[in-house]
């Protein structure tokens, strides 16, 4: 017996209606997708109780109707058990002589909702809150050299967004970009403003997960191959704040005392009556700090002045306002901001005739002072990707499946993985092996696994030394007549570097650099990387310059820094994991490994797929309910004596009849 349900109401269904499901998750016609059960449209009657359910959506007039436009939760039952949880989509009714006669409807499991969950959201939209921090130079150190800022879950990797860093250790070179600590004259070195943080990923799945109230379980989210990755918060060219226009957000300027009419020091805005259609604003300031004041009118940004200390009797002219028009002021740091605090002493403006600048509208001042916040707000710097392209993304570097459990809850296992905690069934006496059809399985001429291609000089270097195939990137070639099968991750890779140093050999530890061949900030897709160990660098001390623009006193320079690279491990003998799908030379060990995605996560599935003795066997039978309501597609069947591959099953509820199209076990 068939029951389907959206929500908790029961609906009406044709006894000799067939509903045909299709089930399966990864598809041997094309890895780079992931698949999911759906059922083909089938009718439901239009009975009382499906009218009051779908609220009469054959009526446009029935005010508060059916949200055909979005999907319903349901679940289908046979035998009073539940077989799929999901959702329902109205495609629309039929109507015979004006009257309603039945809806058609589509089921879909809980893996296709993922994507209307997500819809465009982006990770900036998550809430990574309990990981801001204040903008300091002591903090972002911390980030630097170990993970213990936020628990390990923000750090500052030595990657650089604008300078081509070098490293020379020679007393007699002091020049900007040059990393190496000199003992003296030491005004030279990393700049604290010249870092950006990084989250580890497992942060964005724990944001994931309360944001859309779901749980993904798996063993996999909690290995170090996954807990040591993380995403550098790279979301604009150029430094994090420094130079940074568009940096930070501007604040408004609270002011705490009036006179006039027409100023609101609770909301800080002057609301224009008639009589202010043509005025200036008039202010003045009392600091020591650079800075910015900005207007806005209706919250639309109008016009902004750079300042130097004191502001006097500074002028903004307003004309072509409407009654009602809101003004405010607002503030923030030069565009050349290091990240220093900014600190307004005392605001003072007022609001005048424009003819006649003595007659006076209104007054506004500031009783206390205002300091700038120079906080690091995560989700302000978090890369622009949709939280669904960050999913896809891991899906095509790990092979991952993603499997519906519930409505809220998904399995995350990479494909091996899965396979292996499946169950076996011998359905040899439900299955008509009389008539089998056994053919090929498609194949491909060419076969690429590939990272966003990035325009980071080091790696465009590469890039066109090995034949267009990026570090990282993978290519296969085959002697067949197929077409291309390209599975690309929506994440970029660095290639890191060791500094050469003229006077001591090659520096111990690597970095990044974000920049383009013409030595310009280069941003692209969102970058991951590896930071699993502490260095010890002391044999190359890095010089640390704080806000003051030289390395602390008494001298401290960086001896110690996290290893942010593309491998999971500082001893080779350990390295269990590189983020290439290809055996690549890893610079900091200056080695590869044969521990590459493709050989961790693809290889058994690609190998098995072009093994001489691998066919695709399609077959009917009928299963019994008992099997069906437990089937999962990483079991596998038992017929004959051989062991079978779900690779799609279609079956109709009603009948118990399936089509199995299955792969043999090699």
């Amino acid at each position: 017996m068939i029951e389907v349900y959206i929500g908790t109401d029961r609906l009406d269904t044709y006894k000799d209606e067939d509903i045909n499901i299709t089930l399966n998750i990864q598809n041997i016609k094309d890895i780079s997708k992931l698949f999911v059960d759906f059922t083909q449209n089938f009718q439901l009657p239009a009975s009382a109780a499906n009218n009051a359910v779908f609220k009469h959506y054959y009526n446009a007039d029935v005010s508060g109707g059916f949200q055909a436009a979005l999907r319903q939760s349901a679940t289908i039952y046979l035998n009073k058990e539940p077989f799929r949880e999901g959702s329902i989509e109205l495609m629309g009714v039929d109507l015979k002589d004006g009257k309603p006669n039945s809806y058609e409807v589509v089921f879909f499991s809980a893996g296709v909702n993922l994507k209307d969950l997500f819809g465009e959201d982006e990770l900036t939209g998550l809430d990574f809150s309990a990981y801001d921090h204040e903008y300091l130079a002591t903090i972002i150190r911390t980030g630097l050299e170990g993970k213990t800022l936020s628990s390990g879950n923000i750090i500052y990797p030595l990657i650089s967004p604008v300078v081509d860093w070098f490293y020379d250790s020679a007393s007699s070179t002091h020049q900007d970009g040059d990393l190496a600590y000199h003992t003296t004259n030491d005004d030279h070195g990393l700049n604290y403003y010249e870092l950006k943080p990084a989250i580890a990923l497992t942060a964005i799945i724990d944001a994931i997960e309360a944001k859309y109230g779901i749980t993904f379980t798996s063993s996999f989210f909690a290995d170090r191959k996954f807990t040591d990755l993380y995403m550098w918060c790279h979301r604009r060219e150029g430094y994090m704040f420094f130079g940074q226009e568009n940096g930070f957000t501007a604040t408004k300027i609270n002011f705490t005392s009036t006179t006039g009419s027409g100023f609101d020091t609770t909301t800080d805005t002057l609301t224009i009556p008639s009589t202010y259609d043509r005025f200036l604003w008039r202010y003045n300031i009392t600091s020591t700090s650079d800075y910015q004041t900005h207007f806005y009118i209706n919250g639309v940004y109008y016009t902004s002045r750079s300042h130097s200390g004191n502001a006097e009797n500074e002028e903004i002219y307003f004309s072509g306002l409407s009654t009602g028009d809101v003004i405010q002021m607002r503030f923030s740091p030069p565009t050349n901001w290091d990240g220093g605090a900014i600190s307004l002493a005392s605001v003072s403006s007022s609001g005048r005739e424009f003819t006649n600048p003595t007659n006076v509208y209104w007054t506004a001042s500031t009783s206390s002072a205002q300091t700038f916040q120079s906080d690091v707000i995560i989700s302000d710097q978090m890369p622009e990707q949709k939280v669904y392209d960050f999913i896809v993304g891991l899906v095509k570097m790990f092979n991952l499946v993603i499997e519906p459990t519930s409505r809220t809850t998904f399995n995350v296992e990479p494909l091996d993985d899965w396979y292996a905690l499946g169950t076996n069934y011998d359905v040899t006496d439900y299955v008509d092996t009389t008539t089998t059809n056994i053919t090929k399985p498609e194949l491909y001429k060419r076969i690429s696994f590939n990272y966003q291609e990035s325009d980071a000089y080091l790696m465009r270097n590469f890039r066109e030394v090995n034949g267009g195939v990026a570090y990282g990137d993978l290519r296969a070639d085959f002697t067949f007549d197929g077409g291309e099968l390209s599975s690309e991750t929506t994440f970029e890779l660095l290639k890191y570097t060791k500094l050469d140093d003229p006077s001591n050999g090659v520096t111990n530890w690597v970095c990044g650099k974000s920049i383009n061949r013409e030595g310009n900030p280069y941003i692209g897709q969102p970058v991951i990387f590896y930071a699993s160990d502490v260095l010890d660098i002391s044999a190359y001390p890095i010089g640390y310059l704080d806000e003051t623009g030289r390395t602390p006193s008494p001298d401290d320079p960086l001896t110690s820094l996290n290893l942010c690279c593309n491998i999971n491990n500082s001893n080779p003998a350990n390295v269990s994991q590189m983020l290439t799908y290809g055996l690549e030379v890893e610079p900091y060990h200056e080695q590869s490994f044969s521990q590459t995605l493709y050989n961790q996560f693809w290889e058994d599935y690609i190998t098995d797929l072009y093994s001489t003795s691998r066919r695709v066997y399609k077959l009917k039978a009928r299963l019994p309910e008992r099997i069906l309501a437990q089937l999962r597609m990483n079991d596998k069947l038992d017929i004959a004596g051989r062991r079978y591959v779900i690779n799609a099953l279609q079956v109709n509820l009603r009948t118990n009849e399936a089509t199995l199209e299955l792969l043999n076990d090699v």
